[in-house]
């Protein structure tokens, strides 16, 4: 056992040495002379200089005028590009006349459905009609011409009308 004894008054002392005072203190001052970080003067260490050195050039082009093209949105009008619409084909609109007329209905009925047409208008192209058998009422595209004439056609009692091609 005094081997045993022997050994652990050994740790005990060396422990207490390893943990006194005057050996932390030796340790702190180890420290604070081999770190400039850990100094009394508060800074820390300078930054280092790198020792490969950047070099920066600029480069700078001249301006050139260069006529560029514009570049179209499909929302813009495309003014160089001039479309030529064709007129729509004409056609006559004649009255077709009819002895068993009423002259009142006839222009009433005219009135109603030409657009372009007066009172008076109608009126001449009844007395036109019901003398040489057809009057020319005037020139319109072919859709408008036809409706005028088939909504006379239903009228009751019936107005003729006739639509031919102006080329005729």
């Amino acid at each position: 056992m005094a081997p045993l004894q022997t050994l652990l008054s050994t740790i005990g002392i060396t422990a207490a040495a390893a943990f006194s005072p005057a050996h932390i203190q030796q340790h702190t001052q180890r420290t604070h002379s081999l770190s400039p970080l850990c100094s009394d003067k508060g800074g820390g260490s300078a930054i280092a200089a790198p020792k490969t050195k950047t070099v920066t050039t600029t480069v700078t082009k001249q301006k050139q005028k260069q006529e560029q093209k514009k570049k179209y949105q499909p929302s813009d009008p495309d003014l160089y590009k001039q479309e030529d619409f064709e007129d729509a084909p004409m056609f006559r609109l004649f009255l077709i006349g009819d002895e068993g007329y009423d002259q009142q209905h006839v222009v009433t009925r005219l009135v109603e459905i030409v657009e372009d047409c007066s009172e008076d208008n109608a009126a001449d192209y009844f007395k036109a009609a019901y003398q040489g058998g057809e009057a020319f009422m005037g020139k319109y595209p072919r859709e408008i011409a036809e409706t005028y004439a088939e909504q006379l056609t239903r009228s009751d009692p019936i107005i003729f009308m006739d639509v031919r091609d102006d080329k005729d």
